[in-house]
């Protein structure tokens, strides 16, 4: 059976700027989210999220449907979000020590909830995030925000369906680790 959104790329690979905005309203938010939280940055979430949809339409010529076009959207959005962590990595001691240490420069969301105990769970649960592995983070989600089952996370991140479990179970099991420690929460 034939992805209904097939016809969405083909349309767009014609030029169709109205088939584009349809796709864009339909995976912006879902695809800026997992950016978000995957490399804990508003402001580079909006920049990736802009990247993504532009790297959709340049390719959607070359699309080839393999998978679902959701696979494939966030696929893009994995490799970028990854490509934007291992930059990261590279950058000299100064300047990670301020954009991760200096809110001035540091990238937040826009308030979503009020109240100094949700911001105070949420910096706890983001920053928990931010210390599991890449593939766990992004693995979990996948799974957890955007409710992919294993057999769509494992095309978009590439490994087996086995790996995808391991990854989620161990990226739970830490994350649970990560919260009760920094929360002093008894186990």
């Amino acid at each position: 059976m034939e992805d209904p959104e097939f016809d969405l790329i083909r349309a767009i690979a014609d030029g169709d700027e109205t088939a584009f905005e349809k796709l864009v309203r339909r995976y912006q938010n879902p695809v800026i989210t997992f950016i978000y939280r995957y490399v804990g940055d508003f402001y580079s979430a909006q920049d990736l999220t802009q990247e993504v949809f532009l790297r959709v339409f340049q390719a959607a010529p070359r699309f080839k449907p393999k998978a679902k076009v959701s696979n494939w959207v966030f696929r893009i959005a994995y490799n970028l979000a990854a490509n934007e962590l291992k930059h990261r990595k590279r950058m000299d001691g100064f300047h990670a020590r301020i954009s991760t240490e200096d809110p001035d420069f540091r990238g937040s969301p826009p308030a979503s909830r009020t109240g100094a105990r949700s911001r105070e769970l949420e910096e706890c649960l983001m920053a928990a995030m931010g210390r599991l592995p890449e593939n766990q983070r992004a693995a979990l989600l996948l799974r957890v925000d955007e409710g992919l089952s294993y057999l769509e996370i494992s095309t978009i991140l590439n490994v087996s369906v086995a790996s995808v479990e391991s990854l989620i179970f161990r990226a739970r099991r830490r994350l649970k680790q990560l919260v009760r420690s920094s929360a002093e929460i008894p186990p």
